[in-house]
């Protein structure tokens, strides 16, 4: 069953061009929708607009089969928690979790229990007297999720809720939010800009680029089935090396419609000297730098093909100089002229 659908949605600014156009999207009740895509791609907008803060242009929103045309923000049984907290920074802890249940006139009992049930999820028990001016941008970053949890919303919204914090705490908050999902079992809509994220705690990845949807699917399908250019290239960190086709003898397969051949770095078998060993494609290099990454090596390598990533995990010995790079047919994707995949 489908939480949220997005009908033929439009959304523009004035005279301006179109942002998004003829958007369909379907996300499933109860999963971790992540829409993921680069700066100006159209995500946010699209969750501003599951949210009732933008209007659509065109088209419907729709949660659980209810079009949500007439229904204001405050109505639409849902949570978000933002990029920059939104705390009040009068109230405590406790005054800002409890601030929606004052005003949705919830019983002093129940409100009372639903915080200490929630700070106890998200370890603000002992923090609820501070003022959010005297907490770390990590516990900062729970009150606002407990504030949203508080209301017990059928759907979460959350916009690039991670970016302002560093690495360590985001790692550690990534695991945290997949837990709690787990915990919650509602529907998670979650945008942000790193793949990363994305790929590690998505149950569901919506990939948006120029305001349309390049590809929707698992991670695990959108990493090893990607349908174009644009998704092979945004997820894989390398990213997939993409190659402009020649008519390269070499290549020992149909491929008379393919404009680009693409392989991701771990699949590329690496050799040293000039020798061809695999069959398939083989590119001849030089090792341009080397790096170690602990239970790898990431090698960058210039061909007469542009310059393209290699991951080996065999750490015994460091190549430099000319190398071969082979590629098994297997591993090799093909896109077309559009850029398109092309499946042999």
């Amino acid at each position: 069953m489908n939480k949220i659908e997005l009908v033929d949605i439009d959304k523009a600014y004035g005279k301006d061009k179109p942002v998004i156009e003829n958007l369909n999207l379907d996300i499933g009740e109860g999963s971790f929708t992540v829409l993921l895509g680069p700066s100006g791609c159209g995500k946010s907008t699209t969750l501003r607009m599951i949210a009732g803060l933008e209007k659509e242009t065109g088209g419907d929103v729709y949660i659980s089969g209810r079009s949500m045309k007439t229904v204001e923000p405050g109505d639409r049984d849902i949570a978000m928690v933002f990029q920059n907290y939104a705390l009040y920074p009068t109230m405590s802890v406790r005054g800002n979790i409890e601030f929606g249940l004052v005003n949705n006139k919830l019983p002093k009992e129940e409100r009372d229990l639903r915080i200490h049930e929630i700070g106890e999820i998200v370890g603000l028990t002992d923090f609820m007297s501070r003022k959010p001016q005297s907490l770390s941008g990590g516990q900062r970053q729970r009150v606002a999720l407990a504030r949203a949890m508080v209301k017990k919303p059928s759907v979460f919204l959350m916009d690039e809720p991670l970016s302002n914090l560093d690495a360590k705490l985001r790692s550690q908050l990534r695991t945290e939010l997949i837990e709690l999902h787990h915990k919650l079992k509602t529907t998670f809509v979650y945008v942000t800009h790193d793949q990363v994220e994305a790929m590690s705690m998505g149950t569901d990845i919506v990939l948006m680029n120029q305001g349309k949807i390049m590809q929707q699917g698992s991670p695990v399908e959108i990493y090893n089935n990607p349908h174009n250019v644009f998704t092979a290239q945004f997820i894989g960190t390398p990213p997939m090396n993409i190659i402009r086709v020649n008519d390269w003898d070499n290549i020992k397969i149909p491929y008379e419609d393919a404009y680009y051949v693409g392989f991701r770095p771990e699949h590329g078998k690496l050799s040293e000297g000039q020798s061809v060993n695999v069959d398939g494609l083989n590119l001849i290099g030089e090792v341009v730098t080397h790096e170690m990454l602990g239970s790898e090596v990431l090698y960058k390598i210039d061909t007469g093909y542009g310059r393209v990533n290699v991951k080996v995990f065999d750490l015994g010995r460091v190549m430099e100089g000319k190398v071969t790079i082979g590629v098994p047919k297997n591993r090799m994707y093909f896109f077309d002229e559009k850029q398109n995949r092309i499946y042999f």
